[in-house]
């Protein structure tokens, strides 16, 4: 952090080593995070000559008080910020200096922009079925999600497996992957089927991922094992092997 950068609220010019009171209090009107206390010696200064050459502080305690509630200004924090959506405003003024989530400009008059959200709307909504339905303050879909997704913000796809709206349908078992809003197999098939849902088998004669490999000499074709191209119910003559594709000797 740069001080420098920040709002002085109280610079000591009188205060000696003999009047500085044992208890300090001054009034800072001004929302922020932290609170620095710095002590310096600057160049070109004549100090007296029972002030040390470097500077050390010694504070036995600091404390800071605000508004015990935010929306709140003036000398008791009983009058409300004058801007109905502001959740922080000038302690002194009343000026808004934080809208509460949901909202944006000056005044705090406006709502997020749809798809947006929260603190400042710098959040994004999920997919919810109707973005119109997201909830500028905390980002819960009012009407449920797109297919595909769940949870109160809609930003968790379906598990492995299921898929559409509210995830309740099951991807086919022969699905190698499915897409979790409409269920196509995007991954592919397990070996032995095809189709985007993977609910075709293998023509005949053809087995294995995408049925791209070639059943061998199988006593009958119609058994050549889709998955893995085994021959059930065994070799036609002259072959040999799980698959038949060897000749015999």
């Amino acid at each position: 952090m740069d001080r420098s950068q920040e709002t002085l609220c109280f610079k000591d010019n009188n205060f000696t080593i003999n009047t500085i009171p044992p208890v300090f209090t001054t009034d800072c009107y001004v929302h922020g995070q932290y609170v620095i206390y710095y002590n310096e010696r600057l160049p070109g200064v004549v100090y007296p000559d029972d002030y040390y050459s470097y500077v050390a502080s010694y504070l036995c305690e600091v404390e800071v008080y605000g508004c015990p509630a935010t929306g709140f200004y003036g000398s008791n924090c009983s009058i409300p910020c004058p801007d109905v959506n502001c959740q922080y405003c000038h302690i002194e003024t009343g000026t808004c200096q934080g809208c509460k989530p949901g909202y944006q400009g000056h005044h705090c008059e406006l709502e997020c922009d749809k798809g947006s959200f929260g603190i400042g709307c710098k959040e994004t909504c999920g997919n919810c079925l109707d973005v119109n339905q997201c909830s500028i303050t905390k980002g819960t879909c009012l009407t449920g999600c797109a297919a595909g997704y769940k949870g109160d913000s809609c930003k968790s796809p379906c598990p492995g497996g299921y898929f559409g709206n509210k995830c309740t349908e099951k991807c086919n078992d022969t699905c190698a992957g499915c897409n979790n809003t409409n269920g196509v197999c995007d991954s592919g098939c397990i070996p032995g089927w095809r189709g985007h849902q993977c609910n075709e088998e293998c023509d005949k004669g053809w087995y294995g991922i995408g049925c791209n490999e070639t059943c061998g000499h199988c006593r009958n074709e119609s058994q050549c094992s889709i998955d893995n191209g085994t021959c059930l119910t065994g070799c036609d003559v002259g072959f040999k092997g799980d698959r038949c594709k060897t000749c015999k000797t």
